[in-house]
This record gives C-alpha cells, sequence and structure tokens, in this order.
C-alpha cells in the first residue's frame, strides 16, 4: 500500500491553488479522491495540514439538563438517553494545535439529503433546535466550515466518515449499565483506552458532558485521510480533562 508523504500532498495542494489563481483548471483529483475540488484546496490563510483527528462526543442529557429550554431536550431520541452522540471530528497538529477554517468551500445542505435526516439527527443532532427549523442544519455547517475543511475528506466522505466512527466506536458499558449513577473517573479513562487516549469532559468537574479521544489520520489512496485507529492524545488534548473529581455522574434524562 503506497503512503503520500505530507511534503507531497502539501506539494500538490500548492500547485492545485496556483492553477485554481490562475483560472487553468476547475479541479484535481489524485487517486481514488485524497484531493477532489479546488475550492476544497483553497487555504485562505495557508494553514499547514493536520496529521491526525479529535473525535468529540456529547453526553446529550447532560446537556439538556444545563440547557432545558433547547427544543429536543423534552422528547429526546431513545438512542440518545443511552449513547453519546457525535459532536465533531477535528483535524488536529499531533504536535498540539489545529487548524480551522481552511477553505472557503460552503456547507451543501445535499449532502445532508443523501446521507439521510434521521440518520443526522440519531447520530449527529441538534437538540438546540427542531428538525423543522430553518435553521436545523447551523450545526454540521458550523462543524464542516470551522472543522471539516481541513480534513482530506470530500463533505459527504467527512459526515459519513464521522457516523460510521460513531457506530464502530460506540458508547462504553460502562456508561450505557451506569446512567444515574456515580462511577470512577479512572474506571471510565480505562474504558476509553486510559489516561493519555481519552479527555473526559465534565460540567462542575464530575458531570459527564463530553468525551475527546483522538485518531490517526491514514492519508493512503485507498482510505482517503480517514480516521485509522485510536492513539495517544497530544498534551494539549490531555490537559482539556476537567473532570478532576475521583467520580463522576452520568446524567439521565428526566
Amino acid at each position: 500500500m503506497n503512503i503520500i508523504s505530507f511534503d507531497i500532498l502539501h506539494l500538490f495542494v500548492t500547485l492545485a491553488t496556483l492553477v485554481s489563481s490562475l483560472n487553468l483548471g476547475s479541479s484535481l483529483t489524485l487517486g481514488s479522491g485524497l484531493l477532489h475540488q479546488s475550492t476544497k484546496l483553497t487555504n485562505s490563510v495557508n494553514q499547514p495540514l493536520a496529521d491526525m483527528y479529535v473525535f468529540a462526543y456529547i453526553w446529550e442529557a447532560e446537556s439538556c439538563y444545563e440547557n432545558s429550554s433547547w427544543s429536543q431536550c423534552n422528547s429526546p431520541q431513545n438512542f440518545w438517553e443511552a449513547n453519546f452522540v457525535i459532536h465533531g471530528l477535528w483535524p488536529q497538529y499531533s504536535t498540539g494545535g489545529y487548524p480551522s477554517t481552511c477553505t472557503t468551500e460552503p456547507f451543501d445542505n445535499n449532502v445532508i439529503d443523501i446521507i439521510g435526516d434521521d440518520t443526522m439527527n440519531k447520530y449527529w443532532p441538534n437538540v438546540k433546535s427542531n428538525v423543522t427549523d430553518p435553521d436545523y442544519n447551523s450545526f454540521w455547517q458550523h462543524e464542516w466550515t470551522k472543522h471539516g475543511t481541513c480534513s482530506p475528506l470530500t463533505q459527504q466522505e467527512y459526515f459519513n466518515t464521522t457516523i460510521t466512527l460513531s457506530k464502530t466506536f460506540g458508547t462504553p458499558e460502562i456508561i450505557t449499565a451506569n446512567i444515574g449513577n456515580i462511577i470512577s473517573t479512572d474506571q471510565i479513562r480505562s474504558a476509553f483506552g486510559g489516561p493519555e487516549m481519552v479527555s473526559l469532559q465534565c460540567d462542575n468537574n464530575m458531570y459527564l458532558s463530553g468525551v475527546f479521544t483522538c485518531w490517526s489520520m491514514s492519508l493512503s489512496i485507498s482510505t482517503n485521510g480517514t480516521p485509522d485507529k485510536q492513539i495517544i492524545c497530544p498534551v494539549d488534548v490531555q490537559n482539556e480533562d476537567n473532570c478532576s473529581k475521583d467520580t463522576i455522574v452520568i446524567t439521565p434524562f428526566p
């Protein structure tokens, strides 16, 4: 399996941007889609390419406890009651920090139609709004614009890949078996691979609100920059862990 080095990939990005600026072509395709469109490659601030991902989960019951007026909090889906939902898939630098808003490619609502509203609302809900609200897609638009544009993935790949990761990675049994209970913080960290592999997010240092895990970015021709395997998180991600109590509450929906 051939691996494209970041130096070569960066060269392709530079050349593609130059071609676009000279109006010599509207697209550049490499392999099975690693580079897709000139709009995807136009990096207005010339940020370095990310080399890994942070996969961010939300524990929606805690979100709704803190924000009870949000539109869908009074009628949660069964899936939300027992599983983490997606916050986002964020390209990151293994040396620390992350790029943001890397291209000018606009969010495409047609991608959501292709994936399916029901699927998106199950795994990646915007509980602040009702599904019929005109701004319902604004959460996904934000995630694509700020984070997705910094990945090597097309929009459809970005959203589908993130949902697939959520399905395969899942929610640890220690969470689903202890909803409404108080459990050891160390046990939760162990369920995600240990303290270096996860950054727990808590309200008031003890009410679980989310989880960050870290994933390598596979840049082979066949995988297009998808998350490859869980890896040790950079120090700056580990330092975002704010669950400082010895025990954590797994908040239930009312």
